[in-house]
């Protein structure tokens, strides 16, 4: 019996001319890269009968999908398929093939030995070890489960979801347009700027399935109102502005009608303390005789808000003489002067 071992400058060039010389049986150590560079030429080894071990040398557990269907494929032809972690190995490249237990062809000279002989029977020894301390690839089969949850999924624009996963019985799993390969469990954080729909898929040997949440991005939450006086010579409603620390107080004329407006985009219970429950869209109408306050409350999942409002009627004093009166007829009807009459009382 004859023993033959080669280094090979070109170990792909080596692998795919030399492969096909095996009658009886190959054995490879590789990586990933070298292996998807021969998948088609060790299909074509299995048609022909010939025994195939493989042993993947890879620095993590993490397989793509391509990968995956091609163990498939040499599977289902009779092949064997390990994977085995080794950084010390993948990072000397300690990868050959055997074929027929005497031909090896040698990425790199990992072993001097006296005789081609003795080099042919430590790599056969060689292989033996790796393959006993690999994880042989068997296949999933059968339905696939998916838990795929948010943290929360109505969120303020530009903020961060936490994502989190748990996929059963597959060897592939994917979050779209996102990340193309991810591990069974885990999760990680997404900036939301705009309604965003997040798909995870899982996929074996047999099915594909996927499981999708959507993050809504919520509008101003605030409670945002109007109020407005009517103006009795234009016959128009015009806004008053409030002042104060937080705006919330308003003047007007006594027994001025006011009116105050209310649109909340959000869902939620909207009430009055005095008025009760009010729907999130609408308006109230009245007289100010008296100084009078409101608090509005907004219930929602965002939590509660508050807001108030407060209206004091301003009185024209009697010892004004006509002319100044008259002068006063006339700032009414003028829009930008209405509100400088209020801030003669307001003083």
């Amino acid at each position: 019996m004859s023993y033959k071992i080669i280094t090979a400058s070109d170990f792909i060039y080596e692998l795919k001319q030399n492969i096909h010389q095996g009658k009886y049986s190959i054995q490879l150590f590789v990586n990933e890269y070298d292996f998807l560079a021969i998948s088609d030429e060790l299909s074509a080894v299995l048609e022909n009968k010939v025994s195939l071990d493989l042993v993947i040398s890879s620095l993590t557990e993490k397989k793509s999908l391509r990968l995956v269907n091609l163990f498939n494929r040499i599977i289902q032809l009779g092949g064997s398929v390990y994977w085995k972690i080794d950084h010390n190995l993948y990072k000397k490249e300690v990868h050959f093939m055997i074929v027929d237990k005497t031909f090896i062809i040698n990425k790199s000279d990992y072993y001097f030995g006296e005789s081609d002989e003795e080099k042919v029977k430590y790599f056969n020894n060689l292989f033996d070890g790796f393959r006993e301390d690999s994880t042989e690839i068997n296949l999933l089969t059968g339905g696939i489960s998916i838990r795929l949850e948010a943290d929360k999924t109505f969120i303020e624009k530009s903020r961060y979801v936490k994502i989190s996963w748990d996929v059963k019985n597959a060897h592939q799993i994917s979050m779209v347009g996102i990340n193309n390969d991810l591990e069974s469990k885990g999760e990680l954080e997404l900036l939301i700027k705009e309604d965003t729909i997040v798909k995870l898929e899982g996929q074996n040997r047999e099915h594909k399935a996927s499981k999708q949440i959507v993050i809504k991005v919520i509008k101003d939450s605030g409670i945002e109102m109007t109020v407005e006086a009517l103006d009795p010579i234009l016959e128009e409603y015009v806004t008053l502005k409030g002042v104060g620390v937080n705006k919330e107080q308003h003047y007007a004329f006594f027994e001025q009608k006011i009116k105050l407006t209310w649109n909340i985009s959000n869902m939620g219970n909207f009430s009055e303390s005095t008025l009760g429950d009010l729907p999130l869209t609408g308006e109230y109408v009245f007289k100010l005789t008296n100084d009078i306050s409101f608090n509005f409350i907004f219930d929602s999942i965002f939590g509660t808000l508050k807001k108030r409002i407060k209206l004091t009627p301003v009185l024209a004093e009697e010892e004004e003489n006509e002319e100044e009166k008259d002068n006063l007829k006339s700032k009414l009807g003028r829009f930008a002067d209405f509100f400088s009459i209020f801030n003669k009382y307001i003083k």
